[in-house]
């Protein structure tokens, strides 16, 4: 027997979320709409469509085969967020990013990963930084935002999907107003 998909909405948990734990993220709202409407809402499981157990709004750590209240998917959306936000402070000189830029890199720390925005496997089988990771390194950040269109694979496989919300990311990245300063 297949089983029911009971959906939420993505606008209700952010809501929820920045009532319950105001001023943790500093991702913007605007952004943080922007990263869930790419995410499934659901308050029961799913596989996403790299075949990962997913629920919430793309939250996948520890994922219990079972129904998940509102409040249980608002905190795993800003534990989510919040890890995403330490990856790009961590690794890609995030106090030093415009706030355009930072929200840029949450969505795609988010999406893929810290170790999949940092790292990639060359033809030699070796694991190599990123030039994404090397332009954040250097501050240059208009570089970082015009390589987000380089991140589009999931299991292997280019997905539209991730072509689209890269490419809304990459403009909203290179319409920071620091950035227009800077040119």
């Amino acid at each position: 027997m297949k089983k029911r998909i009971i959906a939420c909405s993505t606008a209700v948990i952010i809501s929820l979320a920045a009532t319950l734990w105001p001023q943790t993220l500093r991702t913007s709202p605007e952004a943080q709409q922007m990263m869930a409407k790419y995410e499934d809402c659901r308050k029961t499981p799913y596989y996403c469509p790299a075949g990962v157990l997913t629920v919430g709004i793309g939250s996948t750590g520890k994922v219990q085969d079972r129904l998940h209240s509102e409040g249980e998917i608002a905190e795993r959306w800003v534990n989510d967020v919040m890890r995403a936000e330490k990856c790009v402070n961590r690794e890609f000189n995030g106090a030093a990013a415009p706030p355009r830029v930072f929200d840029s890199m949450t969505d795609g720390a988010f999406n893929l990963g810290c170790t999949g925005l940092a790292w990639y496997t060359n033809k030699q089988l070796k694991k190599v930084r990123t030039t994404l990771w090397r332009n954040a390194q250097a501050g240059d950040w208009r570089g970082v935002c015009e390589r987000l269109p380089d991140f589009v694979n999931a299991a292997g496989k280019k997905l539209p999907g991730l072509v689209k919300r890269r490419a809304e990311f990459s403009e909203w990245c290179l319409s920071d107003p620091a950035l227009k300063v800077a040119r």
